[in-house]
C-alpha cells in the first residue's frame, strides 16, 4: 500500500469516527433533554390528580344570591369568585346575576374521585 494511499485511508477513518461521535453526543443531548421533560410530567401526575367537571341541579332558596352559591359550590380551580359567577351564568344562559326563589340552576364544581 502506498504512503498517500493510506493517508487517505486513515483519514477518512478520522472522518467516520469523528461523525459517529457527533452523532452519539446529539442523540444524548436529545435524550437528556426529553427524559427531563418526560420524568417533570410523570412527577406532576403522580402528585396531583386529575379533576373532572361535575354539574349538579340546585333550588334557589329565598335570600340565594349567586354570590353565596359561589362561595358554597367554588373550589380552588377558578381563579376568583368572579370568574366563577360568570360561570354559572353561562352554563345557566343567564343575561344578570338576578335569580328568584324556586327556580332551578346548574353549579358547577370539580372532584378527583371518578
Amino acid at each position: 500500500m502506498s504512503r498517500e494511499r493510506f493517508y487517505l485511508e486513515k483519514k477518512r477513518r478520522v472522518d467516520v469516527m469523528k461523525k459517529k461521535i457527533l452523532l452519539f453526543v446529539c442523540t444524548l443531548a436529545i435524550v437528556t433533554i426529553f427524559s427531563g421533560t418526560l420524568a417533570s410530567a410523570h412527577d406532576e401526575r403522580t402528585n396531583k390528580p386529575a379533576d373532572y367537571t361535575y354539574y349538579k341541579s340546585i333550588e334557589i332558596q329565598p335570600g340565594d344570591t349567586l354570590w353565596n352559591i359561589a362561595r358554597t359550590y367554588m373550589t380552588d380551580d377558578y381563579d376568583s369568585i368572579e370568574s366563577y359567577i360568570s360561570e354559572l351564568k353561562a352554563i345557566n344562559s343567564l343575561c344578570s346575576d338576578d335569580i328568584q326563589d324556586s327556580m332551578y340552576l346548574m353549579v358547577a364544581y370539580n372532584d378527583s374521585s371518578i
